[in-house]
Order: structure tokens, then C-alpha cells, then sequence
């Protein structure tokens, strides 16, 4: 039966007929709106007749339990303390009954009044022990969540939340009791352990309702607060823990969004970041829209080193982006980690042209070098030289991309504000004066600096002296370079060093343009023009020393090819064989040497020393290739073929091919290379082109015995038989008139040098046809008197004419001379010469020595008959015949032995 029920049946009979008379009426009249006899719940505590009613019901039936607890509940209410506790006091006693709840609600209510009204101190412990006995008590019997929810709102109002909080976690350790009741009442532990300020506490609570709770909805929310609490108190392992419980009772798809965020601030400060992101994702696939989630994802992704899974959001977060905010530097972070530039220099440009931030300036202008992108340069610099001074790389760099994307004026202009802006800082002002100079106006550079304030900073004097050597005003630059000789700018030394090198060079001061490219060099370890600089300053003033030792300098450190060219030139100078030999074998092993001149120089050198003609035969065709027509190679080229018993025609050939148009014109060739050439084409049956070289070798031949017969041969073969006569004539006065003696023609050291007489011979073997050669030559040479070695061209000379010098006649008429046998020399001249003005082209007499090559081939044959008859004469002969008889008879024939 409920209350109202049980108080409506206090007004019984006997009650009504005792109040019937007086108090019906008068309540009837005087108070019409208030049906307190129908209903005691809507008495008011205000109306001071309702109390004065229960009162006389209660004194008319005081063991009505329902009638007194109506009367307790509106005296509390009234603030009637004392009365409601004398009230309340046969209550306290009545036996467990439906009224049980009320009645012990009351009774808490009673007592939560009594504490307010600040009792004494032993009066508030009792009631404090009473209310903490009544909450428990009432929990237990609350029907309901609303009854629940009465008694903790009460309870809430009892002093320490914590004490209250112990109650309810000791409630719940009760075995008797329900899961959900058991976490209904942890529930509120916790949140009076929040109200004590007892976060953790709190958390653990609420995580324990959360086991207990069967219901999703109130489960979530428990969970939620659970890390929340952990939030609230600090997170540490414990709370990492509970998120992980937590979460494993869902699956990816019905986690809470919400919850999953909490989890993640959990994990992601106790650095279990593959627990948050894994969280974080899930959470942001509930949330596909929320732009501040999926940039936390990003975030914590580039944190891991997960770059590349970071671009999969930076399309969204680029799709409303803030200029100079946070996630722009997010994303221009991300682009730049994964190596796209371009799309990071869009970030950071436009970061830094909105904002001044260090950060994106310089990412922005290192992205912009490396791509180059001039365009972004420009507008990256020019927005920060709003803000601030450029530094000297940024204006240097300003000027070469303006120049690049805009006019010199504009960039000018620019500049020129800029410098106003700040006070003309030094790097702005060079800047400057570049660009005036690069627009040729090196003389508005100058009025520049000379409005600038006195120049006391040396790198400030070398832009100064720069301008001046561009300007044509050397000697000034060259003055004001020296002023910091000592102490150069160390910012820029190495600048300084070779401006200097360069303005002493063009004065000529060869020693501070050492000097400097020394310096320099030290700087610069690897650059490969200042060593060669330095090679020709070196070369310059013959300091081979030097030009060795920078020379060792360069192979050593650089692996050059040319500086080991150098050192086998060295070592070839000092005739030292074994060195040279060693820096070959080097050689041989870089691919750099096959387009290497002097590797292949001295390499056919040596091949030729060792006897190796084949290899240094392979070693001068190598020049030829890579320098075509290089006289000193084609000279020892022709000698080293024409050294073979079977001549390589169409190799010769080529070899002489490149000279032939240069026979009839003023040329570089050589005298040296004149005999070769003029050997050569002897050798390839070409007379005519040869009479013209040998010509031209008759400047240093013409009083050469073996060379002068070899040219007679070849004008007898190119049709003129009178004028060989002739030469070969004054061939014989020069050896008859120099008593044996022949002139050494001495030229120019080169290649041709290690490739003639003996070392054309293979080694002398007994019995051989070889050693029969070398013995016949060795003969002719001793009686004719040919001492000494015989350069190429008389070695090949006296190849040519073995069978005409080892002829009886001939060999008579050479001992003769060296006899000093005056009367038989001038007898075999006086018949040569009596026979030339009769017919210089017949045949030789009997008597007389056999002139012609008709003449010499049948008096080394048995029965060689009657010769034919020759007319030629020397009027109608080839004019270069002409020319070489008058070029002989221009050397002194009387002339004593000398050196040519």
C-alpha cells in the first residue's frame, strides 16, 4: 500500500466526528485552495496551519507511522529541527515495514539539517556516524535508480566526498549484490573521489563499474570517464593499461570515436604511439570531416618516420589551409621528408611570404637553389625584404635570379630600397654595384661606393677591388688588394686570393701571383686551374723544381694524367731510364693515358730503346691520331719505317700525305722534317715531290757528302741526269777539299733522335745476314771515314749509296784523300770535270769514276755492254734541278771542316 494511500486512511471516523464540529468548517472557510485533509503530501511547510493540522493528528493517533512520518517530513522541511527530531524519535524503533525507506530517508534528511545548523563537536561526530550508517543502509534498500539517486544527492551534501566515496566503494565489495548495483555504486564512488580530488582513485572506479556494467551505452560512458579521470590524474602505465583493457572489448568499427581519442591521449604521452595512431585511425575513420583529427594523425605519422602514410591526409588538410599556420608548416614538412620539392617550395614560400619565420625561409630559399626556380627566388626575398636585411648569400643570390626572371632596372630598384630601408648594409650595397656593373656601368659602381661611408671592412676593399679590375683600373685594384696581403677577409679568402693572383698576373708581379696561388691552392686543394696556373708561372721563370713538385702535387692528390706527363718529362730530362720507365707502367693502367701526347712520346721512346719497333711504331701512330701532322712525331715516324727492309707504303703515305701541299709555300716545316719528307717520298718513288725537300734541306745539307750523292740519285730519277752529275761532282771537291772530314749537322733535341743509325740494327749475331749488313756498313764507314754516329739522315743516305762508296773506283779515289794523294785526286776531278763539259749526261769514261746510277749498276756487273747515249744537258732539265745544283754550289767548297 503506498503513502498516500496509508494517510488517507487516517482520517477515520472517530477523528472526523472530533474535528466535524469546529476545524472542518473553519479550514473549509478560511483556506478553500489547500486540500490538506485529501492529500498530506501537499501540506506546505510554509503554511504554518498544515503543520498545526498534522500536529493535532499526530497527537490523536501518535502510533501512526505513515501520520508521523508525514509530520517528521514537513517539520524538516519547515526548518522545525527540534520538533522533528522529537518527532522522529518513535519512528526510529518501528519494526522493518514498506514505510522502512521513507522512513530511514527521513531520518537522513533530519540529520543532514542538524549538521548545518553547526552543532557541537560531539553532537556533529554522532550525527556524522549516523548519517554514515543511514547512507549504506538506505542504498540497500532503494528500490530503484531514482531511489539511488535520492540518496546520493543527500549523501553528497554530507561533508568529506572521500568518506563518501569509501561507503560506496564498500557497497560494492558486498558479494550479495547485483553487477549492475555494483556499478551503479562504483559509479558514484568515483565521482565523489573526483569531488575529493581524487582523480586516480576516481578512474579505477570507474574502470571497475565499467566491468560490471552490461548496458553499451552507460559502458561507454564509464569507459569514457574512466580515462578520463586517468587524464585528469596524469597518465602512467596503469592508465595505458586500462585504455588497452578498455578497447579490446570493441572492435575497430563500434568504438566510440570519442573514447578512442581519450585512449590515444593516454598512449601517446606514455609513448606507445603504435597503440595511438592505431587509435587514432580508427577514431578518424568515424570522423572522415574532422580536419584537426586527421592533422593529429599526420602528425603523430611523421613522428613515427611514417612519411609516405602521412601524404595519404595532406590533400584534406591542404584543401583549407591557413598561410603561416601550423599545419601548413605540417605539410611542408611532409612534402619536403618525401622528397617532393616542388610541392614543398609552394608550402614554404607561401609560409614565409606571410609570415616571418626563420624555418620556412630557409627551406624555401634551399629549395628554390636546388630546383632553380628563379620566380620563387625573387618573390621569396623580395617579401622578406620587407621584414629584414638580406644576408650575402640571399642578396647574391637575389641578383642572379632577378637578372634571370625581371630587368636589371627593376632589380636595381629593389636593391636600392632596400638598402634606404636598412642603412645600407654592406652585402646590399655589393649587390648593387654587381648589378650596376653587370648593366656595364662600372663607373656607377664607383660613385656607389664612393657615397658609401669610409670602407674599413676588408671584404668591403675586395668588392672594391674587384670593381676597379673590372672597371679597367688595375694598378688601383692591385694597391688596394695589397692593403690585406697579411690578413685577408677569412670569409672570403679564397676570393681574395685569386683576385689577387689575377690583377698581379695581368701587371706582371708574378711573385704575389705566386704567392697568391699558393694561398689559394691551400684553400682549394682540388681546383685544377689554379695549379696550372701556377705550372706556367713555374714554367715562366724556368723553375723546373717547382713545376716538379706541383707537378708530384697534382698526381698525388688529383690522379691527373697531365701531371704524370709532366713527371715522365722530367724524369726523361734527367735521363733517368728507370723512373721514367716506372711512371709508364702507371700510365699503362689509366684510361685517361690513351689521349695522352706525352705517354705515348715517351712511351715510343722506351719501346724503341728495348728494341720493340713494332710497339714504338703502335706508340707514334697513337700521336698521330690525337695530334695529326705533328712534325717531330712524322719526322721519327718516316725514319723508324724507312728503317725496314719492306717498307709500309700506305702507312708512309698517310704520314707524308698531310706536307705535300706545303713543298711550293713558306711552311713551319723544319729542316729535319725536310729530310724526312724528302726520304720519304724517295722511298715511295715520288722524285719530283722529293727534289723540292731536298731543296729545302740543302739550308743545313749543303756540304753533306752522303746526303748530296743520295740527292743526286733522286735528280737522276726525276729526269735530270746532267745536274746529278754535276752534284755528285761537287760532292766529291767537298770530301776531297775537307780531308775526310764530314760537317754533324746538329739540331734541336727530339724524338727522331732515339730512332737512328745502330738502333735501327737488331743485335749482332754471328753468321747472320744481319751481322753481314752490319759488318759491310761498319766497312764503308771506316774507309771512307766515317766516324762517329750518323744521324738519320746520313744513315739513310748511306744505306742508299752502299753499292756506289764499296765500287773499286770509288773506294781508290777515298784513299786517295786520306793519303793526301793530291796528284790522283785532282786527276780523277780534272776527268770528271773535262767530262761533264763535254756531255754531263753520258756515260762515265773507263778511266774515270762511275757517276750515274746506269754507271754504278754495270761496273758492279760482268759484261754490262755499251751504255746508251744521253743528250740531257742542263738547259733543258727540270728548273728545281736547277735551283738545288746552284743551292749546292753556294757552299764553300774550300771551307775548312765545321759544325752546322
Amino acid at each position: 500500500m503506498s503513502v498516500e494511500t496509508q494517510r488517507e486512511s487516517l482520517l477515520n471516523a472517530p477523528a472526523l466526528l472530533f474535528m466535524s464540529a469546529v476545524v472542518l468548517i473553519a479550514f473549509w472557510i478560511l483556506f478553500p485552495r489547500q486540500p490538506a485533509f485529501r492529500d498530506p503530501a501537499n501540506l506546505s511547510a510554509k503554511d504554518a496551519l498544515s503543520v498545526a493540522y498534522l500536529r493535532v493528528l499526530v497527537q490523536s493517533d501518535p502510533g501512526n507511522a505513515p501520520l508521523r512520518l508525514s509530520f517528521v517530513q514537513v517539520l524538516t522541511e519547515a526548518g522545525m529541527t527540534d520538533e522533528a527530531v522529537l518527532a522522529m524519535e518513535p519512528l526510529q524503533n518501528a519494526p522493518e515495514s514498506g514505510l522502512t525507506y521513507e522512513i530511514r530517508l527521513a531520518e537522513l534528511k533530519l540529520a543532514l539539517q542538524q549538521l548545518y545548523r553547526h552543532p557541537p563537536r560531539d553532537v556533529e561526530a554522532s550525527l556524522r556516524r549516523r548519517i554514515g550508517e543511514l547512507v549504506p543502509l538506505l542504498l540497500r534498500l532503494a528500490d530503484n535508480d531514482k531511489e539511488s539517486n535520492q540518496v546520493v544527492l543527500l549523501a553528497e551534501q554530507f561533508g568529506e566526498p572521500s568518506v563518501v566515496a569509501e561507503t560506496f566503494e564498500q557497497l560494492a565489495g558486498m558479494q550479495n549484490e547485483t553487477r549492475q548495483t555494483k556499478s551503479r555504486w562504483l559509479a558514484f564512488a568515483a565521482k565523489q573521489r573526483l569531488a575529493a580530488a581524487q582523480p586516480r582513485a576516481a578512474a579505477q572506479n570507474f574502470c571497475r563499474a565499467f566491468t560490471f556494467e552490461r548496458i553499451a551505452r552507460k559502458k561507454t560512458e564509464l569507459a569514457k570517464a574512466c580515462l578520463g579521470a586517468y587524464l585528469q590524474a596524469g597518465v602512467d602505465r596503469e592508465a595505458l593499461k586500462a585504455a588497452m583493457q578498455i578497447l579490446s572489448a570493441y572492435s575497430s568499427s563500434n568504438a566510440d570515436a570519442q573514447l578512442l581519442l581519450l585512449a590515444a591521449d593516454v598512449a601517446q604521452p606514455m609513448g606507445d604511439r603504435d597503440h595511438a595512431l592505431v587509435w587514432l585511425e580508427q577514431a578518424s575513420a568515424h570522423l572522415p570531416a574532422d580536419q584537426r583529427l586527421a592533422e593529429r594523425v599526420v602528425r603523430l605519422q611523421v613522428s613515427m618516420g611514417l612519411l609516405s602514410e602521412g601524404l595519404a591526409r595532406a590533400p584534406m588538410l591542404r584543401a583549407s589551409l591557413i598561410p603561416g599556420s601550423e599545419r601548413q608548416r605540417l605539410l611542408a614538412h611532409l612534402y619536403d621528408w618525401n622528397g617532393q620539392p616542388d610541392e614543398a617550395l609552394a608550402l614554404w614560400l607561401s609560409f614565409a611570404r606571410h609570415k616571418a619565420d626563420e624555418e620556412a625561409e630557409t627551406r624555401a630559399f634551399a629549395l628554390a637553389q636546388a630546383k632553380p626556380d628563379n620566380e620563387a627566388i625573387v618573390q621569396l626575398l623580395e617579401a622578406v625584404m620587407s621584414r629584414r636585411k638580406l644576408t650575402t648569400t640571399e642578396a647574391d643570390a637575389y641578383v642572379k635570379a632577378g637578372l634571370a626572371v625581371a630587368q636589371p632596372s627593376r632589380v636595381e630598384k629593389q636593391l636600392r630600397r632596400h638598402a634606404e630601408r636598412f642603412g645600407n648594409p654592406p652585402p646590399i650595397l655589393n649587390a648593387l654595384v654587381e648589378v650596376l656593373v653587370l648593366q656595364g656601368k662600372p663607373d656607377a659602381a664607383l660613385t656607389l661606393y664612393e657615397d658609401m661611408p669610409e670602407i674599413q671592412d676588408g671584404r668591403q676593399r675586395l668588392a672594391l677591388a674587384r670593381l676597379y679590375e673590372e672597371a679597367g683600373n688595375t694598378q688601383k685594384s692591385f694597391q688596394l688588394l695589397l692593403r690585406d696581403i697579411d690578413s685577408p677577409p677569412p670569409a672570403s679568402a679564397e676570393e681574395y686570393w685569386l683576385l689577387l693572383a689575377k690583377v698581379s698576373t695581368q701587371l706582371g708581379q708574378d711573385a704575389y701571383a705566386g704567392q697568391a696561388y699558393e694561398k689559394a691552392l691551400a684553400l682549394r686543394p682540388n681546383d685544377v686551374e689554379i695549379l696550372e696556373n701556377l705550372q706556367r708561372l713555374a714554367l715562366r721563370h724556368h723553375d723546373e723544381k717547382k713545376s716538379e713538385r706541383l707537378a708530384r702535387y697534382g698526381w698525388e692528390r688529383l690522379k691527373r694524367i697531365e701531371d704524370l706527363q709532366r713527371l715522365m718529362r722530367f724524369s726523361w730530362k734527367r735521363r733517368n731510364w728507370d723512373e721514367l720507365d716506372q711512371w709508364l707502367e702507371v700510365a699503362e693502367k689509366l684510361p685517361s693515358a690513351a689521349q695522352a701526347r706525352d705517354y705515348w712520346y715517351f712511351q715510343s721512346m722506351r719501346r724503341m730503346a728495348h728494341g720493340e719497333q713494332s710497339a714504338a711504331r703502335g706508340a707514334l701512330q697513337e700521336i698521330l691520331k690525337l695530334q695529326a701532322a705533328d712534325p717531330e712525331v712524322t719526322e721519327a715516324m718516316i725514319w723508324l719505317l724507312l728503317a725496314y727492309e719492306k717498307i709500309d707504303r700506305v702507312l708512309l703515305d698517310s704520314v707524308v700525305a698531310p706536307y705535300r701541299a706545303q713543298t711550293a709555300s713558306q711552311s713551319t716545316v723544319n729542316p729535319a722534317l725536310a729530310e724526312a719528307l724528302a726520304a720519304a717520298e724517295q722511298g715511295l718513288g715520288r722524285p719530283v715531290q722529293a727534289a723540292a725537300w731536298f731543296l729545302r734541306s740543302l739550308s743545313t745539307r749543303a756540304g753533306d757528302f752522303l746526303w748530296i750523292l743520295a740527292l743526286a740519285d733522286n735528280m737522276e730519277w726525276a729526269g735530270c741526269p746532267a745536274h746529278a752529275n754535276y752534284a755528285r761532282f761537287q760532292a766529291l771537291e767537298m770530301f776531297a777539299s775537307r780531308q775526310n772530314s764530314r760537317i754533324e749537322v746538329r739540331y734541336p733535341s727530339r724524338l727522331a733522335e732515339y730512332f737512328f743509325g745502330s738502333k735501327y740494327l737488331p743485335p749482332k749475331r754471328e753468321g747472320t745476314e744481319d751481322a753481314k749488313k752490319q759488318e759491310e756498313l761498319q766497312s764503308i764507314r771506316d774507309q771512307w771515314g766515317f766516324g762517329g754516329k750518323l744521324d738519320n739522315a746520313d744513315y739513310f743516305a748511306l744505306r742508299r749509296e752502299v753499292e756506289r762508296l764499296e765500287l773499286s773506283q770509288w773506294k781508290d779515289f777515298a784513299k786517295a784523300v786520306r793519303n793526301r794523294n793530291e796528284r790522283e785526286v785532282e786527276r780523277q776531278l780534272a776527268l770528271i770535270s773535262d767530262h761533264l763539259k763535254r756531255q754531263p749526261a753520258a756515260a762515265s769514261h773507263p778511266d774515270m769514276l762511275p757517276l750515274s746510277i746506269d754507271d754504278v749498276d754495270r761496273a758492279n756487273r760482268w759484261l754490262a755492254g755499251e751504255p746508251e747515249p744521253n743528250p740531257s744537258d742542263l738547259a733543258t732539265e727540270l728548273d728545281i734541278c736547277r735551283e738545288t745544283l746552284t743551292k749546292i754550289r753556294e757552299f764553300p767548297v774550300n771551307s775548312e771542316p765545321a759544325k752546322r
